[in-house]
């Protein structure tokens, strides 16, 4: 296996992970059911802990039901704006008022509802089991959704987290919607479809700032206060208007 990172391979797998992006505005376009194969075909092989696999996926296309999530969704974001409101202004991740509630995701033409079984967790060895369990299902989770997100984007289609799919209240909203049983847990739900938008840049941290060689450079530990101004430079340049 070649280690240069002039390979094909290897450029190919950077120019995607540079392109994609969390796309909100979707046109109104089927996914195909050779596309939805594809997707699962590559998450398939994403590694997880004790290759346990603890995922399955169900795939929504039909409009009364994605709908359905969106209002789920919206009920959702009353409560998540209500509480943002109590932060001060500055901090606020809306800015001074939050705006309009829109599900615009339900144009999605998929909505793949990431669900994890946590009786996997006895693939661990037992010590790991009761140390780490829940993180270990937690962290497999997590990189299925990343991958996926890549798929799409490698087929050239845009995706959109919905993270509040997790949420308590939204969870079992979606479970009853969707007749998930227990002990399974929605852990979250990746919008997939055909988008006009052009991706804009984005902020991403340099080579210097995130890498220690050998050991933590305690000449680079950051204080709270630079912290604060690093969210706020470059984080949130601008107020964000994607909820």
């Amino acid at each position: 296996m070649s280690g240069s990172a002039t390979s094909s391979t290897y450029q190919a797998l950077v120019q995607v992970l540079q392109n994609r992006r969390s796309i909100r505005q979707f046109r109104p376009e089927p996914i195909a059911d050779e596309t939805i194969r594809a997707l699962v075909e590559a998450v398939r092989y994403t590694p997880s802990a004790g290759n346990a696999q603890p995922w399955e996926f169900i795939v929504v296309r039909d409009e009364t039901t994605k709908r359905r999530i969106g209002d789920i969704y919206l009920e959702q974001l009353k409560q998540k704006n209500r509480l943002e409101m109590l932060r001060r202004p500055e901090w606020r991740f809306f800015g001074a008022e939050p705006p309009p509630l829109r599900a615009g995701f339900v144009q999605a033409g998929v909505l793949i509802v990431v669900i994890g079984d946590p009786r996997l967790a006895d693939a661990y060895p037992l010590r790991t089991k009761v140390d780490k369990g829940r993180q270990h299902l937690i962290s497999s989770l997590s990189n299925v959704v990343v991958t996926l997100h890549y798929a799409a984007a490698a087929l050239g289609l845009a995706s959109q987290y919905l993270s509040d799919s997790g949420s308590p209240e939204m969870e079992l909203y979606l479970k009853d919607l969707l007749g998930i049983p227990e002990p399974y847990r929605v852990y979250e739900t990746v919008c997939i479809g055909h988008t006009d938008v052009k991706p804009s840049s984005r902020y991403v941290k340099a080579f210097d700032e995130i890498v220690h060689l050998e050991r933590f450079d305690a000449g680079r530990f950051k204080t709270e206060e630079q912290i604060e101004a690093h969210i706020r430079e470059k984080l949130r340049p601008a107020f964000k208007k994607v909820l």
